[in-house]
């Protein structure tokens, strides 16, 4: 009589995580922990049971709506221990960071869209933002930092105040083994330039929300500073919903966690960030 495992197809461990739209290393911890079975080849490789993990991918579909609707109680009521447990736990079931981020973007407009028809108080606004960011803040200080890791700055455009989303790129970064330095909220061009000619910044990150900034005024930014990117050899990544100029001095525009996440990961392989 045939075994199951002899009857359908196993895969390696690259393979699952391109599925799984997670990296190798998350296959094989989820392994370990026992979340995922794997067989051994007599190699001592992991095979995984393709079966088992298209069901896996099938079972996270609707995970990311009930995270949301889980973290959002925790913020609303300024519970940040319990937002901090659902953030790690998500995290611990989808992979990345980039993954959380992108979960949580969607949260944050639909807080947004709240707001704007009334039906959460300013307060609860931002009880929810300030709770979100003490709870990122606090986790990037529990992920370890490499000596030597690469450093990009952190920024709004100018006359942009929200940094939730540099909060969470600064988790993304820190698991691509970056460190980072923390610009904030209306970050002059002035600021940046200086920032970019810095011999230790291999790449400065800019975010901009949609309703505070015009193409026109985000289009002379990028005049002003892809220049001097080009000239240091700095790589400049744009984010947020605003309406970036793309394919100039260029610049990367992201739209997504995950697009960063696979950015950072193409930079990692060819060698590109200085």
């Amino acid at each position: 009589m045939q075994s199951k495992h002899t009857t359908e197809e196993l895969i390696s461990s690259s393979e699952a995580a391109r599925i799984l739209g997670v990296h190798a290393a998350s296959i094989k911890r989820w392994s370990d922990q026992g979340k995922i079975q794997c067989i051994r080849t007599p190699g001592g490789h992991r095979r995984f049971l393709r079966s088992e993990v298209n069901a896996m991918r099938r079972s996270t579909i609707d995970k990311p709506q009930e995270f949301r609707d889980r973290l959002l109680e925790f913020l609303l009521k300024g519970e940040q221990l319990q937002a901090e447990g659902e953030l790690l736990s998500f995290w611990g079931q989808s992979g990345r960071w980039e993954h959380v981020g992108d979960a949580v973007g969607i949260l944050l407009e639909d807080i947004g869209k709240a707001w704007l028809d009334g039906e959460l108080l300013i307060s609860e606004e931002h009880v929810a933002s300030e709770t979100l960011l003490r709870s990122l803040a606090r986790l990037r200080t529990m992920m370890p930092q490499q000596p030597q890791a690469r450093t990009c700055a952190l920024a709004t455009a100018p006359g942009d105040d929200h940094t939730i989303g540099l909060a969470l790129s600064e988790l993304v970064l820190a698991e691509h083994n970056w460190q980072t330095l923390w610009l904030g909220r209306h970050c002059p061009t002035e600021t940046l330039i200086e920032v970019i000619k810095r011999p230790n910044v291999g790449m400065v990150a800019i975010s901009a929300s949609a309703y505070l900034q015009t193409p026109q005024a985000l289009a002379q930014v990028i005049r002003e500073i892809g220049p001097i990117a080009l000239a240091t050899n700095t790589q400049i990544v744009l984010g947020g919903s605003g309406a970036w100029p793309q394919s100039v001095f260029g610049v990367v525009r992201v739209h997504s966690y995950a697009e960063f996440g696979l950015h950072l990961r193409d930079l990692s392989q060819v060698g590109a960030a200085k």
